[in-house]
């Protein structure tokens, strides 16, 4: 089964049309030609009629009959003649008649035109009285001679609308091929590309009427690339994320297989199911964060404090801190009630301490600060490590950006993931020096009403 072709479409549509336009054009000046010269014949009966009454004598006349021979007009073809003449007086006496036709019925009424039959031709006949009602006269013309001028003046146009008809069909066609180019040149750009990211195709070498049809096609590509973009972002944040977890039950698993004691094995088996249900959690949390663009669509979000996901946080990493012997403190001040999810500022959290821990130095110090304000609440981490950069700030929250001589292993998502999280909270993160001697990273989000209630779950 052959496809359909837009082009043959287009070519058959338009030739329908065109044919029925010299269809309704042929017609018109068939019938306005037929007009015109009925028009023309009509008004020479009616001139030879006022000249026979400007000839006749005022007095009167003269009671025989004139009889006019059927006299052709010189030069003219074989049917053209001149008019047959019947010429009364008030008493319907006959003064005057041509020998082409019999004498035409007394008909003394108003002045109009008729048609009749005589030796198989038909005629044009028109009466009338004269001014002052003394003479009556019929004027008759045969109707074969406008038939005659019809056909010579029709012939012509017909035969050029005609040629017409039959050079449109190729003309539309080439046209329409040469018009079809951009959608072909766009065809080519669709189909001709090595990757699944197309470049846009509006632009202006693109006709105004496919302007709509490309401008639909870049949104629809931008939404793919946007879901394209999203995928990457949250395979990366999930790699990211669950290496520590995945650290953590790797290690516990391996002291559980060495123990021997059954109560360490249950410790380190329940630690390991608690790294499980944190990998759990984040798996979950990176989805909705991949997903959703309002915080509104999540279901944890409502009322909460700040201080008590910092706590929280500060509690996990409180071992990875005693290991290196750094040194963590929490200062809170004033009202610290944001909405927000508790999972996805946990998120955040975590990220903010894992960076701070890297880069502060054996024996160092890591300061959490959270501090309500007129209309928002910030939390400060500080550490006494390396610090930033001048050159770096700008570029702190891009991802897979690492500042120069960065610690460990990182893949410079952490800050970027926390970035993500700050403004789905309508919040910011700023990076400044701190007063420690390293690198402070600032949290702003909205101040909610303290009186507001909150979700169960949030404290």
């Amino acid at each position: 089964m052959s496809r359909p072709s837009l082009n043959r479409r287009l070519v058959w549509r338009l030739l329908a049309g065109i044919a029925l336009v010299w269809l309704l054009a042929s017609g018109w000046m068939a019938w306005r030609t037929l007009h015109e010269v009925d028009e023309i014949f009509d008004q020479t009966l009616v001139r030879t009629a006022a000249s026979v009454f400007a000839v006749m004598p005022a007095g009167p006349a003269a009671s025989m009959t004139a009889r006019l021979p059927g006299r052709k007009i010189i030069g003219s073809d074989r049917s053209a003649q001149r008019p047959a003449i019947s010429l009364r007086d008030a008493h319907g006496e006959l003064l005057i008649q041509s020998t082409e036709i019999p004498a035409l019925t007394f008909d003394p009424g108003d002045a109009h035109f008729h048609s009749i039959t005589h030796a198989h031709r038909r005629w044009r006949v028109f009466q009338r009285w004269d001014a002052s009602q003394r003479y009556w006269i019929q004027v008759a013309a045969p109707l074969d001679e406008r038939d005659e001028l019809m056909h010579k003046m029709l012939a012509p146009a017909l035969l050029a609308l005609l040629s017409l008809l039959v050079l449109v069909p190729p003309i539309v066609f080439t046209g329409l091929r040469s018009g079809l180019k951009p959608l072909r040149r766009l065809t080519h750009r669709l189909s001709g590309g090595t990757t699944p990211l197309i470049p846009a195709l509006t632009d202006e070498h693109v006709p105004i009427e496919l302007a709509p049809f490309t401008q639909a096609i870049d949104q629809l590509v931008a939404r793919l690339n946007a879901s394209l973009e999203h995928e990457r972002r949250f395979t990366a944040d999930a790699a990211h994320e669950l290496r520590h977890p995945l650290a953590a039950l790797r290690l516990e698993l391996d002291l559980a297989g060495h123990d021997a004691a059954a109560s360490d094995r249950a410790l380190h088996l329940r630690r390991s199911r608690a790294a499980l249900d944190r990998m759990q959690r984040l798996v979950t949390q990176l989805l909705l964060l991949a997903r959703v663009e309002e915080l509104t669509e999540l279901d944890d979000a409502g009322p909460l404090r700040l201080v008590a996901v910092a706590e929280a946080t500060l509690r996990d990493v409180s071992e990875t801190a005693a290991a290196r012997s750094i040194t963590l403190a929490l200062e809170h001040n004033g009202n610290d009630f944001v909405r927000g999810s508790r999972g996805l500022l946990d998120i955040l959290m975590h990220n903010l301490l894992d960076n701070a821990l890297r880069h502060a130095p054996t024996q160092g110090q890591v300061n959490v600060r959270v501090g309500g304000h007129a209309d928002s609440v910030t939390l400060e981490v500080d550490d006494d490590g390396a610090g930033f950069a001048a050159t770096d700030i700008a570029r702190l929250g891009e991802r897979f950006h690492r500042p120069a001589g960065s610690v460990g292993e990182g893949s410079g998502l952490g800050l970027s993931i926390a970035q993500a999280i700050a403004r789905l909270h309508h919040g910011q993160l700023e990076f400044a020096r701190s007063p420690l001697g390293g690198a402070r990273v600032t949290l702003s989000l909205p101040l909610v009403d303290t009186t507001a209630r909150h979700s169960p779950g949030h404290v």
